[in-house]
């Protein structure tokens, strides 16, 4: 796969991009790599990531429960 701007990784998961960047400010999913020009590259790994994130908060998990999950994960 190759790399994703935030829009993209949005569409594919179910998920805006300002919920994106929220969670990258929480520390929920990690900062996005940056192109030269300061756009935001996702992979893979932040697909799987974000999708798993996602499937909490739709189960009702609270953010420091997903926090909790994702670190055992």
């Amino acid at each position: 796969m190759t790399t994703l701007k935030i829009g993209t990784l949005a569409k594919e998961t179910g998920t805006s991009t300002p919920t994106i960047r929220y969670y990258e400010s929480i520390g929920l999913l990690p900062a996005a790599t940056r192109q030269e020009g300061g756009q935001r590259t996702y992979d893979a790994d932040d697909v799987r990531r974000l999708t798993f994130i996602r499937r909490c908060r739709d189960f009702g998990f609270s953010i420091d429960q997903v926090r909790l999950l994702a670190e055992l994960a």
